[in-house]
């Protein structure tokens, strides 16, 4: 009996152990896990930005006298050859005469270099095409490597689009031509009472009334100026260290524009010249200025509108993905924790692109492995850990 009473108090303090150590062991500490996937992954450059037209026009009066008052208003359309305004002008002498003589010469020599320049530019387009046409042609056969074909249709790329720049060059020396003449048959020598019209050069949109009200002008005053409302595009100052990353030809996405859906674009030119700008917090800032152009549709944007402008530096569609709030620097590696078994583990692991909310792993996790997300600084190699919300 006394044995027995002793194997039953022995058997009461083991449980009596074993419930005290159950109530006051350490609970599994909750984290938020995600599984380890592969799919896209885009490297941006964001920065904000604003719409500009690529080509401005300021119409001046050509003749001295009274100014009309002018009836348009900003935003207005206007047609090329439409009157914009009225002078009435004051009698002139030969002196001015000849001075009008002089700008129709310097216009039509301006014409003559515009159009020559357009010739050149065609004739390097033509070349231009039929090196692309013998390049595909080599590459076909595998007498050239893929980098040279890639060239040979960014040359016919960029040839094309200075030809469309020379030809609109040559078409607004042509319309400064038939400004320039139509100032002398208005103002005969000796004067006349017939009012002087100034004319859009170009089809577009008028951005800003310089002269609204009556008043005296002399020639060269400028008057208003007009946009070329196709030609938009997007300029952005970005620091120096994002816009070495920046090439053109890169896509870009518009947000922040104040429609539903984003808008596309591409870099066309990164200025090779930076500049110093103080940031908000009083810090100077080294940046260069990329220009976009819109491809597509530019909706309702107008001059001067903001934009966010983020441009795509790295894509690639097969990416193992880690979510970037996961990685954290240990010692002078990254590591993030895995969960094994119910309990947390470091994990060294290297980092090749990173985009806005998930990083490129090269080594150290495996499609399917769980990931702690934003941990605590409870969370320790080895400790319990209990997974919820997990994805």
């Amino acid at each position: 009996m006394k044995r027995r009473s002793q194997i039953i108090l022995l058997v009461i303090v083991l449980l009596i152990v074993a419930g005290l150590a159950m109530i006051f062991r350490p609970a599994p500490i909750p984290v938020q896990t995600v599984s380890i996937q592969r799919g896209s992954l885009q490297e941006v450059v964001e920065e904000e930005g604003k719409t500009r037209m690529r080509d401005h026009f300021i119409v001046a009066a050509t003749v001295s006298g009274k100014l009309r008052r002018i009836h348009l208003e900003a935003g207005d359309r206007v047609h090329a050859g439409e009157t914009l305004a009225w002078i009435d002008p004051a009698p002139i002498d030969p002196r001015e005469s000849a001075v009008l003589e002089a700008r129709l010469g310097a216009a039509r020599a301006a014409q003559q270099q515009a159009d020559a320049l357009a010739g050149r530019a065609e004739a390097d387009y033509a070349q231009a095409e039929k090196d692309l046409a013998r390049g595909r042609e080599l590459y076909k056969h595998g007498i050239i490597s893929r980098e040279a074909f890639d060239k040979a249709t960014t040359l016919e790329e960029a040839a094309r689009k200075q030809l469309r720049a020379a030809q609109s060059g040559a078409e607004s020396a042509a319309f400064q031509v038939e400004e320039a003449r139509s100032a002398l048959l208005v103002h005969p020598t000796g004067g006349s009472d017939l009012p002087t019209p100034i004319q859009s050069p170009v089809d577009g949109r008028v951005l800003r009334l310089i002269e609204k009200s009556e008043r005296v002008v002399g020639p060269g005053t400028p008057v208003l100026e007009i946009g070329y409302t196709p030609r938009l595009e997007v300029v952005t100052d970005f620091l120096t260290r994002d816009a070495v990353r920046i090439r053109p030809g890169m896509p870009v996405i518009i947000t922040d524009w104040g429609g539903d859906t984003a808008l596309s674009a591409t870099v066309r030119m990164v200025e090779p010249g930076a500049f110093t700008k103080v940031s908000a917090l009083g810090v100077e800032e080294q940046r260069v200025n990329v220009i976009c152009d819109f491809v597509g549709d530019t909706d309702e944007l107008q001059d001067g509108y903001h934009v966010e402008v983020r441009v795509i530096t790295w894509q690639g569609n097969d990416v193992l993905r880690v979510p970037s709030s996961a990685v954290f620097r240990s010692s002078e590696e990254w590591a993030v924790f895995t969960v094994t078994g119910g309990k947390a583990r470091r994990t060294t692991v290297q980092i090749g692109h990173r985009g806005e909310i998930d990083w490129e792993v090269l080594q150290g996790l495996r499609p399917g492995d769980h990931v702690i997300v934003h941990p605590s600084a409870e969370v320790a190699d080895g400790v319990k850990v209990h997974e919820v919300n997990s994805r």
